[in-house]
């Protein structure tokens, strides 16, 4: 009969536990290392980083210890070794190994589904082990047990070595390693990358604690944030917004990790992993400041940086288990996002991804109805989202029609008012491009942060107001330089991609304390390229100059941080800009919001004002009935009338509408009438096809095709 005495405490077995299966570990490497016949291997390469870990004490790297956290409910197993293909619960006596067990499942059909392969439950005495499969404990190895004679007599790392117990787990830990998964040497593909890292999301909680304690929901970035979610998607509760923006930070931290990881900036061991989640490892910035607050709260609070440090340790260790030298594919945020977010809260606020085979068809329509190509055309997607209209229509420019991807890279633009969807399409199509021309993007994409019906309904979306006056200061500027004014459509875009990179430079030069004098000086070292570089930098060089800008800039990020503000103030350009722009084809999904549902708020009263005066009343003569039914219909229909007032002639324009909105097999839906006012001004041809229930959420959906004649 073995003892069920309570000899040790909790963590007194989960530290011994711990340094078992680190020495197996251990051993288990150096075994595999001296196989001669895996030399030269992948699994070779990451092992050789492992031991680098174990050698060096940063066993982190391999395993993570859960104890409860300061802050937050533990939703995690006390142990798990390679990203959770092996979890292990502790129990001080034999009487809860049942209770342990029970957790066990729990985190596995939670969390851990795809990934464990080992679930363990032990005293350190006793060895309950299951092979696990399906997010499912199944058949239970075991128990075994160490010797109990040292066990009595103080020893639980002795009871084990002296015992069958450190072959049994040599074994398994190998298997693990060599034969039953993929660990350290995963393809980063979307369904990967999914298994990995949806753990992560056990950290939810833990950031929403944070935000509780320190105030984070009275703060600027949040109250921003907060705007934009009820502007977009409306009648969300305050405990379902902080929940989001939680998930949404934690999304951002995967998002720069995984493209950190796409361009081999995780080949070798990163000293600072809050450097991996940040986006700093990147040449080019992708985040926009909102989901970037954590970085300003490690600096106000030790404890905030040993918790916020945790979370990116976790995401930084599963980036670990992944060959990153093998093709990364885009849309593997798309998916991640999509698992991430309950999908009942997505269906609820309206958020759905395009399906691919949606984007094919619109794409091939638009080119055979009215035999256009996309090559040198100027594309965009005023409401991106992850960005699948752009990477659709990039990899069309470059496979399809041989442009060189350097050049349709910049002729394929993108908005967004939502902060992460903006960073995911700047990554996928980074990706994108990386995967036609095996190199790194020489600039950054041009996707930009804003609210699409801003400039027409005369209300801005506010980050902080403190940036407010740079940003009229420095459009200012830009609209009085004489190089702009003279530069054509596509040199437009490039100046916004140029100008967006000098001007983080010069943000980050302030940030390290240099003068503007020597800032300036250096920049005025470096001859112009061309008419582009000459217009940025004529703007640019401004900056130095103005005191005031310079003291409204320090304030800025000495009271929010070194958060990248080079992205809203070059978006606030990029809107304002759109009517010079010209694009000549946009390919879009806008938001759905019947007109009747929009927001109380002073964004909902802009916009039924907007379309009461600019649409409604200018043609309810001519329109019978449609100043009684107008306000039935959908906010779509004002994104097709912006479209249409800023589209280049001739311009093609293919955009996803509610079928009630502009077609369906039946006579319902009273929003065509606002459909048919807004085309009814402009010289247009076309069709709209009915496409059903493309989005499985019971609104169907029709696709209006349209060319806009000269």
């Amino acid at each position: 009969m073995r003892s069920r005495k309570k000899l040790y405490s909790h963590d007194e077995i989960l530290e011994d536990v711990d340094k078992i299966l680190l020495g197996v570990t251990q051993k288990v490497i150096d075994d595999i290392l001296k196989d001669s016949q895996l030399r030269g291997s992948l699994l070779i390469h990451k092992l050789k980083l492992l031991k680098v870990f174990m050698e060096s004490g940063q066993y982190i790297h391999v395993r993570r210890i859960n104890r409860p956290p300061k802050i937050g409910v533990k939703e995690r197993p006390d142990i798990e070794l390679f990203g959770g293909h092996i979890i292990v619960e502790v129990e001080t006596t034999e009487d809860t190994i049942e209770e342990g067990r029970k957790q066990l499942c729990k985190y596995i059909g939670k969390y851990y589904r795809n990934i464990a392969r080992l679930g363990i439950v032990t005293t350190g005495l006793c060895w309950e082990i299951y092979h696990c499969q399906d997010g499912v404990l199944k058949k239970r190895i075991g128990p075994y047990y160490g010797n109990e004679s040292l066990y009595m007599e103080g020893s639980i790392v002795e009871a084990v070595l002296n015992s069958n117990l450190p072959k049994v787990l040599y074994s398994m830990v190998k298997k693990i390693l060599l034969e039953w998964t993929l660990a350290y040497k995963y393809p980063p593909i979307p369904e990967n990358i999914f298994t990995v890292f949806y753990p992560v999301l056990a950290n939810v909680s833990i950031l929403e604690d944070l935000m509780d304690r320190y105030g984070i929901h009275e703060r600027a970035m949040y109250q921003s944030y907060r705007e934009i979610m009820l502007r977009i998607y409306g009648g969300l509760c305050e405990d379902e917004l902080i929940r989001l923006f939680a998930t949404h930070t934690l999304l951002q931290m995967i998002v720069n990790t995984i493209t950190a990881g796409a361009f081999g900036r995780l080949d070798e061991p990163v000293e600072d992993p809050l450097k991996v989640c940040s986006g700093e490892l990147l040449e080019y910035d992708i985040s926009v400041p909102h989901l970037m607050w954590w970085r300003e709260l490690i600096k106000e609070c030790k404890e905030a940086e040993v918790i916020l440090r945790d979370v990116c340790n976790d995401i930084y260790d599963r980036a670990l288990l992944f060959d990153w030298s093998s093709e990364i594919i885009e849309d593997v945020f798309s998916h991640l996002y999509e698992d991430f977010i309950d999908r009942e809260l997505r269906y609820r606020i309206g958020e759905y991804y395009t399906p691919w085979w949606l984007i094919e068809f619109m794409v091939r329509h638009l080119k055979e109805s009215f035999n256009v190509e996309m090559r040198e055309k100027l594309i965009l997607d005023p409401a991106c989202g992850s960005g699948r209209f752009l990477v659709r229509t990039f990899y069309e420019k470059v496979r399809n029609e041989r442009e060189i991807p350097q050049k349709a890279y910049y002729e394929v633009l993108g908005l967004d008012i939502n902060p992460l969807a903006v960073s995911v399409a700047r990554a996928e199509l980074m990706i994108a491009y990386k995967r036609v021309s095996g190199k790194v993007p020489q600039g950054t994409p041009l996707i930009f942060w804003g609210d699409f019906l801003s400039s027409e309904i005369g209300l801005e979306v506010e980050l902080v107001h403190e940036l407010r006056e740079i940003i009229t200061r420095i459009a200012t500027y830009s609209w009085q330089v004489e190089e702009l004014s003279r530069l054509k459509r596509h040199e437009m875009v490039l100046f916004l991609a140029r100008f967006e990179f000098l001007l983080a430079e010069v943000i980050k030069s302030f940030m390290r304390g240099e003068h503007a004098s020597e800032i300036l000086k250096r920049m005025k070292r470096h001859k112009p390229l061309d008419d582009v570089d000459m217009a940025a930098r004529t703007i640019i060089t401004r900056i130095p100059d103005d005191d005031v800008l310079i003291s409204k800039i320090m304030r800025l990020v000495r009271k929010y941080g070194d958060v990248i503000w080079a992205i809203p103030i070059t978006s606030y350009l990029f809107v304002r800009s759109m009517r010079q722009i010209k694009p000549d084809i946009i390919l879009t999904n806008p938001p759905w919001l019947k007109l009747s549902e929009l927001p109380q708020s002073k964004w909902g009263e802009k916009v039924r004002k907007y379309i009461g005066k600019k649409i409604i009343e200018r043609y309810r003569k001519e329109i019978p009935g449609l100043s009684k039914v107008g306000m039935a219909g959908d906010i779509s229909a004002l994104f097709l009338k912006i479209i249409l007032d800023l589209i280049n002639e001739p311009g093609y324009v293919g955009i996803v509408l509610p079928a009630e909105q502009s077609y369906s097999p039946t006579p319902h839906g009273v929003g065509k009438l606002l459909t048919y006012a807004v085309v009814k001004e402009y010289r247009v041809k076309g069709n709209a096809i009915y496409i059903g229930d493309a989005f499985k959420h019971g609104r169907e959906a029709s696709v209006l095709v349209i060319a806009k004649e000269g």
